[in-house]
C-alpha cells in the first residue's frame, strides 16, 4: 500500500495474484481509468466496481476452463462527461492565483 503522494508507484487494479484486486482512490486503473483524477470518493467507488468486475471476469474464465456454465454480471461504470464551463473557469482562475503566488514561496493560500 502506498500512502498518497509517496514516491513509490501505487498498486495496480489487477494484480499478479489470483483472485486479488486492489481498490481505492490510490490505485492505478490502467485501461479502466476513470475521469475522476486524484484522491476522491468517486474514484474510490469506481475502482471498487472495476475490482469487482475484474473478479467476476476471473471467475467466469475459471468456470470456462473447468467447462462449467456461468453468467457474467458486471457493474456498469458510466463515463465521466466533460467538465462544465464554470468548473473549467474555476480551475483556470485557481491556477492563475497559484502561479502568481509561487514566486513568494506560498505553496497554497487555501490550505494551512
Amino acid at each position: 500500500c502506498s500512502p498518497p503522494a509517496s514516491l513509490t508507484p501505487p498498486p495496480p487494479l489487477r494484480t499478479s495474484v489470483l483472485n486479488v484486486t486492489c481498490a481505492g482512490d490510490w490505485v492505478r486503473m490502467g485501461d479502466k481509468e476513470h475521469g475522476a483524477k486524484g484522491l476522491c470518493q468517486e474514484r474510490a467507488f469506481v475502482s471498487g466496481l472495476e475490482a469487482a468486475n475484474e473478479l467476476s471476469r476471473g471467475a467466469l474464465r475459471l468456470c470456462a476452463a473447468n467447462e462449467k456454465k456461468a453468467a457474467l454480471r458486471e457493474h456498469v461504470v458510466i463515463p465521466v462527461r466533460a467538465d462544465e464551463t464554470q468548473v473549467v473557469l474555476g480551475r483556470a482562475a485557481n491556477k492563475a492565483v497559484m502561479d502568481a503566488l509561487k514566486p513568494f514561496g506560498l505553496a497554497s493560500p487555501w490550505v494551512r
